[in-house]
């Protein structure tokens, strides 16, 4: 999916992003500080930061979402979700939550924050298949 490099292009260039790699009951979360521009090799990409990285092949992203969802509470977070062809999580970029400040204390909501998801979002959805999911978790009883 060639729209999958260039939106991890994109991604890479902002260090305060989180990178979580994987989706299933093991995954690793990895901050953006010295991050780099992917290398790609014939759709094979390496994405590299200071102490971690990650290998993908954008002909195994089949789908790419916007997402916006509860986490932790009540609280919004926003990342970008890259899946397989099963629907299976291959990777997600975490935007810095609008509602947590820099040492991840609450805070009532920063726009500038929140801006920088709309803004890609509002560029990226609808093309090449690309959707906006507002996912609410089912609730644990």
């Amino acid at each position: 999916m060639e729209i999958a490099l260039e939106l991890i292009q994109e991604l890479t260039q902002d260090e305060s992003m989180m990178w979580v790699v994987g989706g299933g009951p093991v995954v690793s979360e990895n901050h953006a500080k010295g991050i780099q521009q992917p290398q790609n090799h014939n759709g094979n990409l390496t994405v590299e930061a200071d102490n971690w990285h990650f290998h993908i092949k954008t002909s195994d992203v089949a789908g790419i979402q916007f997402v916006e969802t509860k986490t932790h509470g009540e609280r919004l977070s926003y990342y970008v979700r890259f899946s397989g062809h099963n629907e299976e999580t291959l990777l997600r970029s975490y935007f810095p939550n609008p509602f947590l400040d820099e040492n991840y204390k609450p805070t009532p909501l920063q726009e500038d924050r929140l801006k920088v998801f709309t803004d890609m979002r509002d560029r990226y959805v609808g093309r090449d298949g690309i959707v906006f999911v507002h996912y609410i978790p089912p609730s644990r009883s």
